[in-house]
């Protein structure tokens, strides 16, 4: 929690130093720093936000249960709504990305669950993309759909691929900070909508992650699901 609540803290203190400092010189605060200070601060309350989800999200996926809202949804639509909520991380990362739209990839999930699967792989591709380009596609067949993001920077040793969706697991690209539960949420959500997550990768040439997702589950995927081990 230390990492996201201690650059808050400090951007507030030097803003608030830096004000007493304009008030005492008598001079005005430009409108352009106030805003640099608020979107600054704004980034990291977001960040903060996005931590204690992952931590409720181990907590409720350590139980083996999960709440799934099912409903029609359109993958498409929603990859193109985590694109645009990534648009600040990409331009500080210097990624470009392309998104390919193949059909009409409609099924029968939970949105907000397939948003976090989205946010989740997206996020890693900008995180270990080293600045290159990153391709995402989405198709469907009449059975399943597919979401694929690859990336082109570090990539992922053939023998940490089998662990990575492990919780806890970071492999050994540690430059992140993160906790390494990123991927096993996304892998137990899968799971609880009947589907999959799999990884290809050379080490140094970038990531292929492939999601699949039956388009019309089958009756006995329920949103009590315990094969989250």
């Amino acid at each position: 929690m230390r990492n996201p609540i201690a650059p808050l803290t400090f951007q507030v203190r030097l803003a608030l130093n830096k004000t007493e400092q304009f008030a005492a010189a008598g001079t005005s605060v430009s409108l352009d720093w106030i805003q640099a200070q608020l979107r600054g601060m704004e980034r990291r309350l977001h960040r903060l936000l996005e931590t204690l989800d992952r931590l409720l999200d181990v907590s409720r996926l350590s139980t083996g249960r999960i709440d799934l809202q099912i409903q029609p949804v359109d993958l498409a639509e929603v990859v193109r709504e985590v694109i645009d909520a990534l648009d600040a991380e990409l331009a500080v990362a210097r990624c470009t990305l392309t998104l390919s739209v193949r059909g009409t990839a409609t099924g029968a999930w939970d949105r907000l669950r397939v948003e976090q699967v989205c946010r989740n792989l997206l996020s890693n591709a900008i995180r270990f993309g080293a600045g290159r380009p990153i391709e995402v596609t989405v198709d469907a067949d009449h059975d399943v759909a597919r979401l694929e993001v690859r990336d082109h920077g570090v990539g992922i040793a053939s023998d940490q691929q089998s662990n990575i969706f492990e919780r806890f697991e970071r492999g050994t690209e540690q430059r992140s900070g993160g906790f390494g539960i990123g991927l096993w949420i996304v892998r137990s959500i899968c799971h609880a909508m009947g589907g999959s997550v799999s990884v290809d990768s050379t080490l140094g040439e970038g990531a292929r992650f492939t999601v699949v997702l039956p388009r019309h589950p089958a009756r006995h995927v329920e949103s009590d699901r315990s094969d989250f081990t």
